[in-house]
């Protein structure tokens, strides 16, 4: 088993990994051979997709030479089904889509079904998955957050002594956050001498979201304190920010702005307008094509969104849907709309490169700085033990190996 001092300095986070999808595998297994030992997932990831896909991959001559991070507390997919074998007073119902608990009863459920999917015996590290969610919503757990936590901790020591897990912690996009009052990462830290294998504790941590380098408890850091009780720091979303409102990469793309050809868009998203008023003439359909929600929301922001996640979004949950309702769903409708796709990441590259060269000279980075390694450096001078990226493909891994 791998020492937590033998962790490699970058993880791959496999959010939007899943074993549906052949890339994956090929730059998972591709990262590890290269000297990558961190691998970090969580339960809801893809619906259980993720771990599934580290369970294929990860076969007993490779276990001992990977440290397998995944959290728990998110109720969705499949898990929602099973809300009858979980303690109802300890569940906070968010949206239909999404309930959160991290009582005893559903970690025990997600530890098995992690177990299963990972096909293996034992995890390394089981993190509390963003116990901030007790506060999307009043309920009454919110006042005794600190005491839950600390009972979670305790039955997730009692699995250290099994052998179930080897370390447990705490991941929170919102450590260290002083409004969510109860949920006080120092009373945890006080009784450390009771949990010796809490260990790791995960958060943001880029040029934008460095809150956890602010000196906010007594004159020391969220770093600061992790240090003094020997427990690792690692960072999320190292490349990947919130900036002005949207989402925004830390990362130089090789994009020309002349990149853009603004009059083909325009004439390929008047062609898409064409065809859908045409169908709602042959339909009966007066309704002003504006007045639409996916289109009003096309005509007025298809140049400004933030990121291509964003994007299949709006296409995959609105715009598709809207064309199926009115059989409008051709091929010829679709090739259009795959056209504009590739226009509309043209736009999203050039709204980042923007925001990103603003951000750089109000940070004072060097416009020639290789801004992945000064970021990378920047993480870890300010006490940041790993960095975790989202290496999906095999070109990922071959842009980060200099780091190494």
């Amino acid at each position: 088993m791998i020492n937590l001092e033998n962790l490699s300095k970058i993880g791959i986070g496999t959010y939007r990994m899943s074993i549906e999808n052949n890339n994956h595998r090929e730059a998972l297994e591709y990262a590890i051979d290269n000297g990558i030992n961190l691998i970090d997932t969580a339960s809801n990831y893809q619906n259980g997709n993720s771990e599934k896909l580290i369970g294929k991959l990860i076969d007993s001559s490779l276990r001992e030479n990977v440290f397998i991070i995944t959290k728990a507390g998110y109720i969705q997919g499949d898990d929602i089904n099973k809300l009858s074998s979980i303690n109802k007073n300890k569940i906070v119902h968010i949206n239909e889509r999404f309930y959160y608990s991290i009582d005893k009863s559903f970690i025990e459920l997600q530890i098995k079904q992690s177990l299963e999917r990972i096909n293996t015996e034992y995890i390394d590290c089981f993190l509390i998955h963003n116990p901030e969610h007790y506060f999307d919503v009043p309920n009454e757990i919110q006042k005794d957050i600190d005491q839950h936590i600390i009972e979670t901790f305790q039955y997730l020591e009692g699995l250290v002594n099994t052998g179930i897990i080897r370390y447990y912690g705490i991941s929170s996009n919102h450590l260290p956050d002083p409004s969510l009052k109860n949920f006080g990462f120092e009373n945890l830290l006080k009784l450390r001498n009771q949990f010796p294998h809490f260990k790791i504790v995960q958060f943001p941590f880029n040029l934008v979201e460095s809150n956890a380098s602010l000196k906010l408890y007594n004159s020391n850091s969220l770093i600061d304190v992790c240090k003094q009780y020997d427990i690792k720091c690692i960072s999320n979303r190292p490349f990947n920010t919130i900036y002005e409102g949207k989402t925004l990469q830390l990362i130089d793309h090789s994009f020309e702005l002349n990149n853009i050809n603004e009059e083909k868009e325009i004439e390929l998203f008047h062609k898409m307008l064409n065809l859908v008023q045409n169908r709602l003439h042959e339909i009966g359909e007066n309704t002003p094509i504006e007045e639409f929600t996916p289109i009003k929301y096309l005509i007025k922001n298809r140049k400004l969104i933030a990121n291509e996640a964003a994007l299949n979004e709006v296409i995959r949950r609105y715009l598709f849907p809207f064309l199926n309702q009115i059989e409008l769903a051709d091929e010829n409708t679709f090739k259009i709309i795959s056209l504009l796709q590739n226009e509309w990441r043209l736009f999203i590259k050039q709204n980042n490169k923007l925001r990103l060269t603003s951000l750089k000279e109000k940070m004072g980075i060097n416009e020639n700085e290789d801004l992945m390694k000064y970021l990378y450096d920047l993480y870890l001078t300010q006490g940041v033990d790993h960095v975790l990226m989202g290496l999906r493909n095999k070109k990922y891994v071959d842009n980060i190996l200099h780091l190494l």
